[in-house]
Formats: structure tokens, C-alpha cells, sequence
């Protein structure tokens, strides 16, 4: 059941690093659109959206710091005994 643990902590790593990285691109795909809406007429929506998405990179990141941690101390302490 160990394994199994392991292995859904793994997965869940993983499901955060591909989404902070979605969402890096998203934020940066909306305030590129922002900015080019800039001259015209600004479009907030845009740039409260490339916000929303930054904060969910600093969100997944976070998850995926807390999981890691999860993974090194819980599971792979055995492999490094302290000196």
C-alpha cells in the first residue's frame, strides 16, 4: 500500500508541473494580449486574467514544493541516513 501512496504523490508532482507550466504560458499569453491592447482601449479583463493565472503558477509551484517534500522525508528518508 506504500507503493501505492508513493506512486499517487509522484503522479500528483507531476500533474502540478505540467499545470505550472500551462499556466506560466497562459499568463503569459494574456498579458502579451494585454499589452497589445494597450494604444487602443485596454482590456482589464486580459490583465486580470495573465493575474489569476501568475498566482496559479505560485499555486502549483507551492503544491509541488509540498509534495516533493512529502515524497523525500516520507518515502526516500531510508535511502539517506543521516550523519
Amino acid at each position: 500500500m506504500a507503493w501505492l501512496f508513493e506512486r499517487t504523490v509522484e503522479a500528483a508532482a507531476w500533474v502540478a508541473f505540467v499545470a505550472a507550466w500551462v499556466s506560466l504560458g497562459l499568463a503569459i499569453y494574456w498579458f502579451y494580449l494585454f499589452l497589445a491592447t494597450w494604444q487602443a482601449d485596454a482590456d482589464y479583463g486580459l490583465l486580470r486574467d495573465a493575474a489569476m493565472s501568475a498566482g496559479s503558477v505560485v499555486a502549483f509551484a507551492l503544491g509541488l514544493g509540498g509534495l516533493a517534500c512529502v515524497d523525500r522525508f516520507l518515502f526516500d528518508a531510508d535511502d539517506h541516513p543521516r550523519v
